[in-house]
């Protein structure tokens, strides 16, 4: 039998992401009772930000895992400190890259479906 999956524990996050980064909600489109509307569409644009957001989150978790890594060279930081932020680095930029290569996989076969 397949067991369900439960929440994931706002603390193990926080300690993934370090004390001065959070994650922010996704906006939820709710249908209202009674109306085939949706009161909150996300449009092209919305989901274009939401991208360019996260890839400059990703250029800001490069440039502190280098600052860790000058200030380890200089001897002002530790080599745990270093590899946890390299590690950081490393995923989040993996991460994207797997997320830009769907995305763009996806907009190729949408632009060849026939009409």
């Amino acid at each position: 039998m397949a067991e369900s999956i439960g929440r994931i524990d706002p603390n193990l996050i926080a300690q993934i992401l370090g004390p001065d980064e959070q994650i922010m909600p996704a906006p939820v489109s709710v249908q209202q009772p009674g109306s085939g509307e949706f009161a909150r569409v996300k449009t092209f644009d919305d989901i274009l930000e939401s991208a360019v957001n996260s890839l400059e989150g990703v250029s800001k978790i490069e440039n502190d895992a280098n600052m860790l890594i000058q200030r380890y060279a200089e001897g002002k930081a530790e080599l745990s400190d270093v590899m946890i932020a390299t590690a950081k680095m490393n995923l989040s930029v993996q991460l994207a890259v797997a997320v830009v290569t769907s995305a763009v996989s996806t907009f190729k076969e949408m632009t060849q479906m026939q009409i």
